[in-house]
């Protein structure tokens, strides 16, 4: 898998906007008539990765900030088993995801699961799914919500008016959990002074906005070590 990327495919930091799962995975073949007398397809994993985007995106406001991975958000049904089981082994897993390569597994008494919310391309803005996808939604919405703006004159008003259309916004979203902050300073701005003469003449009216956007938590560290205080305590007083 990692050759196929790397080399053949020439994947490896192709693009913020797609990400790549493996293995493929068995589902139970919908309709005998088309795919052949057999109980179970070994399929690839779009339609299901699809699916679980969307069960986030459906499940609360915001939730397309939450990385569509792990054990309840990334939970996949109707997944029967996988093509390779080198996805059960944690350190086949540690070889793919260096490699922006999201793994699908699970485990004892785990549901079928992704465990990786990577994008293709690490040194690009938006390396993980969930901020890119949350990102490209407030783009969409403000795009729609802003084209009352259109067509009127570029006055000092109508840039107040569009200023507090997209801060309203941005504050809703910093509620819903878009950002790494809940205080509106540290998790967005919106700058509207490129609009210079120049500009205005130009039929432009230009809106900078910056965003703190969300870090999964994709390893968690443990270290664990005896408690030897008693023991140096009783050392200490020469018991």
């Amino acid at each position: 898998m990692v050759s196929y990327v790397s080399q053949e495919a020439a994947l490896e930091g192709l693009s913020e906007h797609a990400a790549l799962y493996w293995p493929r995975v068995k589902v139970l073949n919908p309709a005998r008539g088309v795919f052949g007398n057999v109980e179970q397809l070994v399929v690839p994993p779009s339609g299901i990765i699809a699916g679980v985007f969307a069960r986030n995106d459906g499940a609360r406001p915001g939730g397309v900030y939450d990385a569509p991975a792990g054990i309840d958000a990334g939970r996949m049904f109707g997944v029967l088993g996988f093509e390779s089981k080198e996805c059960l082994d944690e350190k086949k897993r540690d070889i793919v995801y260096p490699r922006r390569i999201n793994p699908l597994t699970t485990g004892p008494s785990l549901p079928r699961f992704i465990d990786g919310s990577r994008t293709l391309k690490a040194s690009g803005n938006f390396p993980y799914v969930a901020e890119r996808r949350g990102v490209s939604f407030i783009e969409k919405a403000l795009q729609t919500g802003l084209q009352f703006a259109r067509h009127r004159n570029n006055t000092e008003a109508l840039r107040a008016q569009v200023r507090r259309t997209i801060t309203a916004f941005l504050l809703t979203q910093m509620r819903n959990g878009a950002f790494r902050s809940n205080e509106p300073a540290k998790a967005f701005f919106v700058d509207m002074s490129g609009n210079g003469p120049h500009e205005v003449f130009a039929g432009r009216l230009n809106v900078r906005v910056g965003l703190a956007t969300n870090k999964p938590a994709e390893f968690i560290v443990l270290r664990i070590s005896q408690d030897t205080r008693a023991l140096d305590a009783e050392l200490a007083s020469g018991e």
